[in-house]
């Protein structure tokens, strides 16, 4: 048999010895190994180690999962309005018959001033570093251009479409597209940003930037679609707010 100081708390003498080191010696308890282990190795400490391998486990397949989705560059259709399944409407979902304003607008094309033209987003592993870019199939500056005639129409004014300096009298639409980007990290940020002027016979209305923001949700496969979402989300927002604007400075006829 071994001596050894009995250290649980299921112990009748543990209040008397537990918590004093120079009284421990009174009280030794004739014990064998097995009863000794099986006090130290209860059911919640079992239990306890189970469910950290099995968080440990879940993490290393998550990270797994996520770096094998942040490789490839992604090539969204950049699209207008946003997809009805996200729960967000935009101007142009407002009112099923918009009440026409007889007003007459020429919509010139949107200059795009971003400093890299080429890309809308990237693509992030799961420590996030960026390993991919995302690459749209369709034009920006026609992307923004057709989304602002989209939200005009369907809100009563009527758009004519003009390409260099024809159409410069009448009520006239122009402007800068200065950013579109949607960044990730576990969940999307998309962002545009633009500067719209509005301009009446050479005589200037409106001047204004306008920013909005947009997310499809978490970033669990990091899908082209949800890109194109959180962009024509944050652009709605934007547009949202040019609409607001011009109905106070264009007033209906």
């Amino acid at each position: 048999m071994t001596h050894t100081y009995c250290m649980t708390l299921s112990c009748a003498l543990a209040d008397a010895c537990a918590r004093y080191e120079d009284d421990a010696g009174k009280h030794l308890l004739t014990r064998t190994y097995a009863d000794f282990s099986e006090e130290l190795i209860s059911k919640p400490v079992i239990m306890s180690m189970v469910i950290r391998s099995a968080r440990m486990v879940a993490t290393v397949l998550s990270v797994a999962f996520l770096a094998g989705c942040a490789f490839g560059t992604r090539q969204p259709t950049l699209i207008y309005p946003p997809a009805s399944e996200s729960g967000n409407k935009s101007v142009a979902h407002a009112a099923i018959t918009p009440i026409q304003k007889n007003v007459q607008i020429v919509l010139k094309p949107f200059v795009d001033q971003r400093s890299d033209k080429k890309t809308v987003g990237t693509v992030r592993n799961a420590l996030g570093m960026r390993t991919a870019d995302v690459i749209p199939t369709n034009d920006v500056s026609d992307w923004v251009a057709q989304a602002v005639a989209t939200e005009l129409r369907n809100n009563g004014y009527t758009v004519i479409n003009s390409t260099g300096q024809a159409g410069n009298t009448g009520k006239v639409v122009s402007g800068d597209i200065l950013n579109v980007f949607c960044d990730m990290y576990f969940s999307y940020t998309g962002q545009v940003s633009l500067v719209v002027r509005v301009n009446e016979d050479g005589k200037e209305l409106l001047n204004k930037h306008y920013a909005g923001e947009g997310s499809a949700g978490m970033a669990v496969a990091m899908t082209a679609e949800s890109y194109a979402q959180s962009l024509a989300l944050a652009l709605s927002s934007a547009l949202q707010q040019f609409v607001a604007d011009l109905n106070k400075n264009i007033p209906a006829q």
